[in-house]
């Protein structure tokens, strides 16, 4: 297994910037929506950490299709009381995406120095 990181982002906005800062070091493979095309099986093996940026609650039903799939999840959002919502269950990470860049590098490098080894 190398170093693979999973970003589901709708809008690419997310999926742009950590490319930019952390491409280099981090294999990021990224997903507008899961289509029949992806292996879920194989989900826990090709992927050591795993960033779903929820934009809305019609991302919920793709976020459904990863969660509890043995890979460590980081929920991604502007929206503060669905993030919220996430805070309160003790296998799902949360970033609040409404904080200014440097922060928002800080946490996502945590992350992926805490799961990704190098």
């Amino acid at each position: 297994m190398d170093n693979k990181v999973l970003v589901y982002d709708n809008q690419h906005g997310f999926s742009r910037f950590l490319t930019k800062i952390f491409g280099e070091v981090y294999d990021f493979k990224i997903f507008k929506k899961f289509d029949n095309n992806f292996d879920f099986d194989s989900f826990e093996n090709e992927y050591l950490l795993a960033f779903f940026v929820l934009y809305s609650e019609k991302n919920l039903f793709d976020f459904m299709k990863i969660y509890r799939k043995g890979v460590p999840l980081v929920v991604c959002s502007f929206n503060e009381e669905l993030l919220h919502q996430f805070e309160s269950i003790t296998d799902i990470n949360v970033i609040n995406t409404s904080k200014c860049k440097q922060s928002l590098v800080n946490e996502f490098q945590i992350y992926l120095y805490t799961y990704v080894e190098v």
